[in-house]
């Protein structure tokens, strides 16, 4: 009788040690590399945020986060990659609203779903697009714009599908006399690109994009296209000013993990993220080529994608987008 109890003693204290290295094994998340999928080209805006956000996160974590552009599809490769992904938190997807346009955009043809398929770790920043010209353009301001499409094809590039710099296109479309083309490219990078180029006549990017271009006189933005001047580039009027209606369509980088990926992973990261943007020397970074830094918690974040994916519908319908 003394053997058994002493032998039950044994098991518990067996199986109590082991429920401690199981507890003690997933607070030790991460212990290996983590991968970032960005869903555009290197060069725009979300790179120089997901590389900076990458950085700041393999210091805080003391393991590398490598990140792997998965250009494409208006972001579909990378969102279906990270959606059929282990959700163990060392798949992660930063991207823009476009995926939750993606859903309207591209109608059946899509292999996830922007609620189902991730769980939403936090939005990381937020952005306005900008429309900006050579600096050795004849348009100077968007009257030259107008004058510009009623007399020729203008030719605007942007970053692809279904995000704020698209959508922001489509809105200038309609209150622009003559004949603007949309021109669709795999990031912000190489819109930009092909702008300095000559291929295009102009872009609408995300500011964070092209704020160094302003800066240095290469590029000449035409307008901030959101209802407030931007303190990177206050001499730059907004929308309204000079008489066109964006909305408040301000466009969103945020980062998601699979569905399925345990609530204490997701909240892990969302920590070391508010942590990353509110150093002081990185949040500096951000601000200073046009972010605003927000780091919300995941419930936030799922509120708002709930919310896009409630009124994109009819937003996109309604602008003139077209369906691919």
């Amino acid at each position: 009788m003394k053997f058994s109890r002493f032998w039950t003693r044994v098991q518990r204290l067996v199986v109590v040690l082991m429920l401690g290295m199981a507890g003690s094994a997933q607070a030790a998340y991460p212990d290996k590399p983590v991968r970032l999928v960005l869903p555009l080209a290197p060069g725009g805006a979300m790179d120089v945020l997901g590389r900076g956000l990458a950085e700041r996160l393999g210091a805080l974590w003391k393991v590398p986060v490598i990140v792997e552009n998965r250009a494409g599809a208006g972001g579909n490769i990378a969102a279906d990659q990270v959606a059929r992904a282990a959700p163990d938190g060392y798949t992660l997807l930063l991207t823009g609203d476009m995926l939750v346009a993606n859903q309207t955009l591209f109608q059946g043809t899509i292999n996830y779903d922007p609620i189902k398929s991730f769980a939403p770790i936090s939005i990381v920043a937020a952005t306005p697009p900008v429309i900006v010209v050579r600096a050795d353009s004849p348009i100077h301001d968007i009257a030259g714009l107008r004058q510009a499409a009623s007399q020729q094809v203008v030719n605007i590039g942007t970053p692809g599908y279904g995000n704020s710099n698209h959508r922001a296109l489509t809105r200038l479309q309609q209150q622009v006399p003559g004949t603007v083309q949309h021109v669709p490219y795999k990031g912000a990078g190489p819109a930009v690109v092909a702008l300095l180029g000559g291929e295009i006549d102009a872009a609408i990017v995300a500011l964070p994009a092209v704020s160094s271009l302003i800066a240095n006189g290469q590029v000449r933005a035409l307008a901030v296209l959101q209802d407030n001047r931007s303190d990177t580039v206050p001499q730059v009027p907004t929308a309204a000013q000079v008489g066109l209606r964006m909305d408040g369509d301000t466009g969103w980088f945020g980062l998601l993990a699979p569905a399925g990926t345990s609530s204490d992973v997701v909240n892990d990261v969302w920590r070391a993220v508010r942590e990353a943007v509110t150093e002081p020397d990185f949040r500096a970074r951000l601000l200073a080529i046009g972010f605003e830094p927000i780091a919300d918690q995941p419930r936030a974040f799922a509120d708002r994608i709930a919310s896009d994916a409630d009124k994109f519908p009819t937003l996109l319908r309604e602008s003139g987008v077209a369906l691919q």
